[in-house]
């Protein structure tokens, strides 16, 4: 529901269609001599939407990691398989809900923090093994990869629409790889699959980025639903990049 400043109250127009002259939206701007809150008028485009969405994501999930390294690892690490689902729960509710302003919101939120704290397990290995160097440099990694994608998508002229079918294929290839990687323990395996997940993921990453700057639909539960998406793209890419310099020896580092 929008809110016009320049309506009735001591904030607009006063009785007679006087403008009120005490006070004004210090957020907002000025249109035909009133001022109007921008926000309430859709005047903030779907991808700021998105971005904010995403980043909110983002700190949610460093905020399970920090609830992991405070002892909900312990749990994850006993019942991973119920954390999954749970996980799953959350991001299909959200995109289910993503419509109802509070629930949606606090379904988004809540599957963020679940991801924290499903990968602070592994966060808490790396460091225990020394390796603490190749979680920054992943975060390093997909920090670069996600703006470098994000600014290509947004000037290229290319329609990447094409991509999510071969994206797909390219997806479910990588998961059976995985399958087959469970009874062929091989070190140079896990390096392939973790690198190829990185590139489709990115591939992913580019397709969503550029489906959020052609959307049209500013709804709340469009933006919830395509903020899903971007940042499931991102975390996964961060995951792969981890696995694969973990895999490499830390990404250059020293053997311990």
């Amino acid at each position: 529901m929008s809110f016009n400043w320049n309506q009735g109250g001591p904030f607009g127009r006063g009785a007679g269609g006087r403008r009120s002259q005490g006070m004004f939206n210090p957020f907002g701007q000025t249109r035909q001599g009133g001022w109007v809150n921008p926000a309430m008028q859709g005047a903030i485009s779907v991808p700021e939407k998105v971005m904010g969405l995403t980043t909110l994501a983002v700190a949610a999930a460093i905020g399970g990691v920090v609830l992991g390294y405070e002892g909900l690892a312990v749990s994850v690490g006993s019942g991973y398989f119920l954390w999954f689902i749970v996980m799953l729960g959350l991001v299909f509710g959200a995109q289910a809900l993503a419509d109802r302003p509070v629930l949606g919101i606090t379904l988004f939120v809540a599957f963020g923090v679940v991801t924290g704290v499903i990968i602070s397990p592994l966060l808490i290995v790396l460091q225990q093994a020394g390796m603490a160097n190749v979680v920054y440099e992943a975060l390093a990694g997909t920090a670069a990869v996600t703006g470098a994608v994000t600014v290509y998508a947004r000037r290229t002229s290319r329609d990447f629409s094409r991509l999510r079918g071969w994206l797909f294929a390219a997806l479910i290839g990588i998961i059976v790889a995985m399958v087959i990687g469970l009874f062929v323990h091989s070190t140079a395996l896990e390096i392939l699959i973790s690198a190829a997940a990185c590139v489709v993921f990115s591939g992913f990453l580019l397709y969503d980025v550029q489906r959020v700057a052609m959307t049209r639909v500013t709804t709340q539960g469009n933006a919830i639903r395509l903020a899903l998406s971007v940042y499931l793209d991102i975390f996964n890419l961060f995951l792969n990049l981890l696995m694969l310099l973990a895999l490499t020896q830390g990404g250059g580092g020293s053997r311990r």
